[in-house]
């Protein structure tokens, strides 16, 4: 049988250092892991494979296991013995985050992507473990070379579908400029960056109708400030806290 462990939820989680690499010993291994499972009355069996074991998955699926999650160089699988039985959802959504950048004559810093023809804000991908407020202002020193404070979360959209069968939250944030030269540092994504009036902006037509009203909405507004409280005196975790304004 395979080697494994129970967790809390009544579930089993086979241990992956240990899964045969032989078909035949694989399949009589699992199988006698699942008769387990159910004198046991275990519900959810998870089951992961690294990529060189990826000749194991037919087998595994013949054997009712189904696709949950996948990594570069591994694939998670899981086994219901009842259909009703629970199993976590993964990721639904990937994050982007644009920045909201005025100069002190009221300029936006707006750029333009090569084999494009509008401008838009500033900003792209939020990398897993990273910060929203440290994303934001990483893009838009890549895309501008222009360096930025956190100030506020401005407003959200969400799009569907997006990538991948995925959603996307695209989460625009006020920054505060602290330089005004632009120095382009990813040239291979971006053909231009410029400053230019809000009105001006807008008058554009080249200009898409999204970025036009998020421009006109958020001009003057205020948003979401980052809170100052100090949460590692609650978790270890890694956290960001947006509350509203006074």
């Amino acid at each position: 049988m395979l080697a494994f462990e129970y967790n809390k939820f009544n579930g089993i989680i086979i241990d992956n250092s240990a899964i045969p690499t032989d078909e035949t010993l694989f399949l009589q291994q699992l199988s006698a892991l699942l008769e387990h499972a159910r004198i046991q009355n275990k519900s959810v069996i998870w089951l992961t494979l690294s990529i060189d074991l990826a000749h194991l998955i037919k087998i595994a699926t013949e054997q009712g296991f189904t696709f949950h999650n996948c990594l570069p160089t591994e694939i998670t699988l899981t086994f219901k013995s009842l259909e009703e039985d629970y199993v976590p959802f993964v990721p639904t959504h990937s994050l982007g985050g644009g920045g909201f950048v005025q100069n002190s004559l009221g300029e936006l810093l707006v750029i333009r992507e090569r084999g494009a023809s509008t401008y838009k804000l500033p900003g792209g991908h939020i990398e897993l473990g990273e910060k929203i407020e440290d994303a934001v202002y990483r893009e838009v020193l890549e895309e501008t070379g222009i360096a930025t404070s956190f100030d506020s979360v401005l407003g959200m959209a969400s799009t569907h579908p997006y990538r991948f069968g995925k959603s996307n939250i695209y989460i625009v944030c006020k920054l505060t400029p602290l330089s005004t030269q632009i120095d382009i540092q990813d040239t291979h994504e971006i053909a231009d960056a410029k400053w230019i009036l809000p009105q001006d902006f807008l008058a554009d037509s080249n200009n898409s109708p999204f970025n036009k009203y998020l421009v006109k909405s958020l001009v003057n507004a205020t948003g979401l400030g980052k809170s100052t409280l100090d949460l590692s005196q609650f978790s270890n975790l890694k956290h960001e806290v947006f509350l509203a304004n006074d």
